[in-house]
């Protein structure tokens, strides 16, 4: 179900990057939008992030650390927090000017980023707490769709007409 989200959200995307204003940056924004997000498809469809995860681990236990890997993972949680804040605020910054859908979008993505970014860690706790099932539901998937349906939200409220004011 992830995988077909990222898919209509980033047809959507490209659809907001075409009939979007005559702002450039907009336009490669919702193009570059909707190739994240298909790289996000690829990902999903693949597994990468676990591949990532058995290779860390493997590593750690080749070079003899993986007794201290929970402090490592704290570390590495921080530090990547830290780089993706910084990185958002910059973001935000960046598109001071844009239209709204394109800041709600932004969102979308550290939305989407901040549950990979927990994921990537590997917190078992974590896992445990998203990872069960009610109602048939796999509720470990819930917060990454809650970041992509953000992401098409914006991309289906973004304007379709181009500015007055580019003319």
């Amino acid at each position: 179900m992830t995988i077909a989200a990222c898919l209509v959200a980033a047809a959507m995307s490209m659809r907001a990057a075409a009939r979007g204003t005559s702002a450039a940056f907009e336009r490669h924004f919702w193009q570059f939008a909707a190739g994240l997000l298909v790289l996000l498809a690829i990902n999903e469809l693949l597994d990468l992030h676990t591949l990532i995860t058995i290779a860390g681990r493997t590593h750690a236990k080749a070079f003899g650390w993986y007794g201290a890997h929970r402090a490592a993972q704290y570390a590495f949680v921080i530090a990547l927090s830290g780089v993706a804040a910084m990185a958002g605020l910059a973001i935000l910054w960046l598109t001071r000017r844009a239209d709204h859908a394109v800041r709600l979008a932004v969102v979308g993505f550290a939305f989407i980023g901040l549950f990979a970014l927990l994921r990537a860690a590997s917190f078992h706790h974590l896992d445990d707490f998203l990872g069960g099932r009610t109602f048939r539901i796999d509720w470990s998937s819930v917060p990454e769709m809650v970041g992509i349906g953000i992401v098409a939200s914006a991309a289906a409220i973004y304007p379709r007409t181009p500015d007055m004011d580019a003319s």
